[in-house]
């Protein structure tokens, strides 16, 4: 798990939880299908210093709705980190979904948390 002040540059948005949403964006798919957010930084609480979110860094939102789902994100970091940020929800709809509409003229390459690429690009 990386910390995020361990890294040479901080992360815009390091404080945000991605919450991937079906296509109808009325329900939390997950990155994988299964319903599970994740969050792959230690947060450094004010409080309660460095620690690890959700359940190891996840979080069960099957079943729930984005707005749920970052309810109980929230509730469960109810303190900001060390440079005064809460956490904070990016709920993302995938391409082809409700405002989220398919285009053959973008291509997006997703990278790991140290820059590389581990799947094929997509367009999108």
């Amino acid at each position: 798990m990386l910390k995020c002040h361990q890294l040479d540059v901080i992360l815009e948005g390091y404080n945000k939880v991605v919450i991937v949403t079906n296509e109808l964006a009325d329900r939390v798919k997950g990155r994988s299908g299964d319903g599970i957010v994740s969050y792959p930084f230690q947060w450094d609480d004010q409080v309660l210093g460095s620690r690890t979110l959700g359940v190891d860094g996840k979080w069960d939102c099957r079943e729930s709705t984005p707005d749920e789902c970052c309810a109980t994100i929230k509730q469960s970091v109810p303190n900001k980190d060390v440079r005064g940020n809460n956490i904070e929800c990016h709920i993302f709809v995938p391409f082809g979904g409700v405002g989220n509409k398919r285009r053959n003229d973008r291509v997006f390459i997703n990278l790991s948390p140290d820059g590389r690429v581990h799947e094929p690009p997509m367009i999108a």
